[in-house]
């Protein structure tokens, strides 16, 4: 008994062969796969360009601490909006693209240091990635290097390719049980401390101890003037 499967017109367009048809398809999904690495390696361009040592806020002004008591000012943290009306949306998204261009390497501290936790509390995910990492070097290492054992090359008792495919397999299996978890703890715990901070942190108070820590520098000087002037104007009448 036969079983024939014909295929409409419909599954083709203007007398396209299938051949054809499948190499349009593959040529999208690289072009696709194209403009995704292409977003991925700008976007890392430019976190790398803006993350530096240099534009790293210092801890007063990150946290709004304000005097020598190391108090967080009440004005350092408010909502953006005090009623709800047509501005609310963008106001939340002023604040928010504010402070993450001000404040974009704070967030990438914070969020390594709540990864660097993590990952001290699982440490039987970084004795994995340990051995997953030695594996790997070792696979590396014997593509272009003998290492003969009891007169056989290792390198030859397997191919390169069965190799590669278990690593593949094993370095899925690692991710999936060990690091998926405390990967989803980091995004989760650094995300809401980030948008929180971006969401609350005043841009204005930002500004305002700027100008404080200015003035508060100028009169300073002008003190140690007015000091100078008032000595040198004492010394004529003492004499």
């Amino acid at each position: 008994m036969s079983l024939s499967v014909e295929s409409g017109s419909d599954d083709r367009t203007f007398g396209d062969s299938p051949s054809q048809s499948k190499a349009s398809s593959n040529s999208a999904v690289q072009f696709d796969f194209a403009a995704i690495k292409a977003h991925v390696s700008g976007f890392t361009s430019y976190i790398t360009s803006r993350v530096t040592m240099d534009t790293v806020r210092p801890l007063n002004m990150f946290l709004g601490i304000s005097g020598p008591s190391f108090c967080l000012s009440p004005d350092a943290f408010n909502p953006p909006i005090r009623k709800v009306d047509k501005s609310t949306p963008e106001k939340f998204k002023s604040r928010l693209k504010l402070n993450f261009a001000f404040f974009l390497s704070n967030y990438a501290v914070v969020m390594a240091g709540v990864a660097l936790v993590t990952a001290l509390m699982h440490p039987g995910m970084l004795v994995a990635l340990g051995l997953l990492w030695a594996l790997w070097g070792f696979h590396t290492f014997l593509i272009s290097n003998e290492v003969v054992l009891f007169g056989r090359n290792i390198g030859t008792l397997v191919s390169i390719s069965h190799r590669a495919n278990a690593l593949v397999v094993v370095t899925t299996a690692v991710i999936v049980w060990k690091c998926l978890i405390p990967a989803i703890t980091v995004v989760a715990i650094s995300g809401l401390l980030i948008f929180a901070h971006a969401m609350f942190r005043d841009p204005k108070h930002i500004d305002t101890s700027d100008q404080y820590r200015r003035g508060g520098s100028d009169d300073d000087d002008s003190g140690e003037d007015s000091h100078d002037s008032e000595v040198l104007v004492d010394k004529p009448g003492q004499v």
